[in-house]
């Protein structure tokens, strides 16, 4: 475990970051603010998320996957009390409905304005295990979003947060919570994953949103991501503050100096 890691935010690629952000905002509240020059939105959690133009030539993911197309690689989960008024809600914002929907009628899929994949879930009138959990733990209220990662092997990628992160892994072997509350959960894809490239490539996969991570000590940070697992970008742009790490799947995310 890396000590004192923290979430410093969920970095979102777009080619409206101001856009993108606002829809969030609207749709499901928290702060706007800016960060690092680019629009953010905090959440009640104090979750920041971060949306970022690219200098590369954006491509939105296609969903459900189909071979050779950009591919996902997260997507966000909100629990709304009223599950048709804000897929209304979602729509009238500039969202679309998915013209696939999989699994019972208490959670639809949704595209933001972006191309981005999100959920839209039913809150249970009944408390379920994990609002249990979470009381049972003093977390409160599970909080919005829910961060989905897609993966080939999520146990070995769970392992590999978890050991990193010292993130709550006693709920469920596929989730994790972070120090915020946050469900972290690791899906097991059913279509032939592929990691992103970074840099990004022209007609390579592109990684669509990363974590960075705020660290005390970023030398020692990056020395256990490997021995943990991870491997050092080959490419690095600002080194002192910050470096890209790829984790064992080929997600990229960011280790930080706080």
């Amino acid at each position: 475990m890396i000590n004192n890691i923290t979430i410093g935010d969920i970095s979102i690629d777009c080619t409206a970051p101001e856009r993108t952000r606002d829809f969030y905002a609207s749709l499901m509240g928290g702060e706007k603010r800016e960060a690092y020059g680019w629009p953010a939105l905090v959440c009640d959690n104090g979750l920041r998320l971060l949306f970022m133009g690219c200098d590369f030539d954006y491509i939105p993911p296609v969903w459900p996957e189909e071979p050779g197309k950009q591919q996902k690689q997260m997507h966000f989960d909100f629990v709304v009390d009223d599950l048709p008024l804000f897929v209304k809600k979602a729509i009238q914002l500039g969202a679309a409905k998915a013209a696939a929907q999989y699994g019972d009628d208490s959670f639809v899929t949704m595209i933001d304005p972006e191309g981005h994949p999100f959920c839209l879930c039913q809150r249970k009138e009944n408390k379920s295990e994990f609002d249990l959990y979470f009381e049972r733990k003093g977390y409160g209220t599970i909080p919005n979003p829910g961060v989905n990662i897609d993966c080939p092997d999520t146990k070995r990628l769970r392992e590999f947060y978890a050991q990193l992160t010292d993130w709550d892994s006693d709920f469920h072997w596929t989730a994790l919570l972070a120090e915020n509350g946050t469900v972290v959960h690791f899906m097991q894809s059913d279509f032939d994953y592929i990691p992103p490239v970074w840099p990004e490539e022209p007609g390579k996969q592109q990684k669509q949103m990363h974590f960075n991570f705020g660290v005390d000590d970023l030398p020692a940070a990056v020395e256990e991501a490997i021995r943990l697992g991870a491997t050092k970008a080959a490419v690095q742009y600002d080194g002192e503050r910050y470096v890209t790490m790829i984790d064992p799947e080929g997600h990229p995310f960011c280790l930080c100096q706080r």
